[in-house]
């Protein structure tokens, strides 16, 4: 299928199709265990427009819920479309089910990882995906496919976007950002629904694979009651226009 033309027909601002021998191996891994006849993964994003981050917290919630529930009705029917033609295909989660690894919780499938290692832009400090000419305000989605790549979509072949300076990891005001990435229940936004104290039996359910599987459909619910509290990993990145840096 003519990914450009279906993209473009999404409002999908970039795109990349990444074959399953050019991830890294711990990707590569999750990815065939996500669907075992796997030989490549679409990933795609929207730009987050630079007001958004402006906003009060609750509209600006709403805002990036609205921008990932589109990823996310798009990674459906792009699904949808390769099934219908033959092609086994799996959306990736917008929410559940995640995972832990190494105390760290991340996707069942990395997406941002996935984008670098396709050239849509690399790794921040902050663990966020830095594109050349979004920064780090892209929301991802994808679809596992069961078909070898035969198009890309936009690479990245400019200078390397992420300095090092640190602004991110000083931004953060609960100092969630360290030499070995983020730690997501130190996150302003997630401790608010996850205090310290049962961090603990969190991890635990997030373990349980099953579980997690039963409860993905009522995580969009969750999300829409929730707030992003905090997004300085994000604004106060030298490559987000108007940086805001530390508070």
């Amino acid at each position: 299928m003519d990914l450009a033309t279906f993209f473009g027909d999404e409002g999908v601002d970039i795109f990349s199709r990444v074959a399953i021998e050019d991830l890294p191996d711990a990707d590569r891994a999750s990815v065939l265990e996500f669907l075992p006849p796997a030989r490549s993964v679409i990933v795609f994003g929207k730009e987050v427009p630079v007001p958004v981050y402006r906003m009060p917290p609750r509209e600006k919630t709403q805002q990036m819920l609205r921008i990932a529930e589109s990823l996310d009705d798009a990674a459906g029917r792009l699904a949808g479309r390769l099934e219908r033609e033959g092609i086994p295909a799996l959306p990736v989660p917008l929410f559940l089910p995640v995972r832990v690894v190494d105390g760290r919780v991340q996707g069942v499938v990395r997406l941002k990882h996935i984008a670098a290692a396709g050239g849509l832009g690399e790794i921040g400090k902050n663990t966020l995906l830095l594109n050349p000419r979004f920064g780090p305000q892209l929301l991802l989605a994808g679809v596992v496919a069961g078909s070898p790549v035969q198009e890309a979509g936009y690479r990245n072949t400019g200078a390397p976007l992420c300095t090092g300076c640190g602004a991110c990891i000083r931004a953060c005001p609960e100092g969630a950002i360290g030499p070995d990435g983020v730690d997501a229940f130190r996150c302003r936004t997630i401790r608010a629904w996850v205090p310290p104290p049962v961090v603990p039996a969190v991890k635990w359910l997030l373990r349980r694979q099953l579980l997690l599987r039963g409860m993905a459909p009522l995580a969009p619910l969750v999300a829409r009651t929730a707030t992003i509290r905090c997004s300085l990993c994000v604004t106060g990145c030298p490559a987000f226009p108007g940086a805001e840096g530390e508070r």
